[in-house]
């Protein structure tokens, strides 16, 4: 079959068959997500390290449970904003979040960085992750079935 001469190389690479490669980031939900993570973090960072507050917000929720929220809130964030091996991405960058904030700790005389609250933060990415893993392959084979 004939095929005219294309004179744009990226159209001319498709018609080879050669695929273009995914972008690292999803442009639209990167746009939104990632600077509502930074700024989540920020926040969590600055309220946690203020004196009296975070003891009291502790009493009230829970330490633990404040940081499964909140870790597995970032965690969502960044699984949503990545194409490219989105729950590696989404595990790293929590898990390093969590011992950036724990390290910022350490230098406040009144708080204490503790190795269980960075594993609370490491079990939320994990268990979000999984579960952003499940639904997201749920909801691709969902569209593949209604398709056909």
């Amino acid at each position: 079959m004939y095929e005219p001469p294309v004179s744009n190389p990226a159209v001319a690479e498709r018609r080879k068959g050669v695929a273009e490669p995914v972008p690292f980031w999803r442009p639209g939900m990167a746009r939104i997500c990632l600077p509502v993570a930074a700024l989540f973090f920020a926040v969590l960072v600055t309220v946690g390290n203020v004196p009296g507050l975070a003891a009291d917000m502790s009493d009230a929720f829970g330490d633990k449970r404040l940081h499964l929220a909140a870790y597995a809130f970032l965690t969502g964030l960044i699984y949503v904003s990545v194409n490219r091996r989105p729950a590696l991405v989404a595990m790293l960058a929590a898990t390093a979040m969590g011992a950036l904030d724990e390290s910022i700790q350490s230098f406040f005389p009144y708080r204490q960085a503790e190795l269980l609250d960075l594993l609370a933060d490491i079990l939320a990415a994990g268990a979000t992750v999984i579960s952003l893993h499940i639904a997201t392959a749920a909801i691709g084979s969902f569209r593949a079935v209604t398709k056909s």
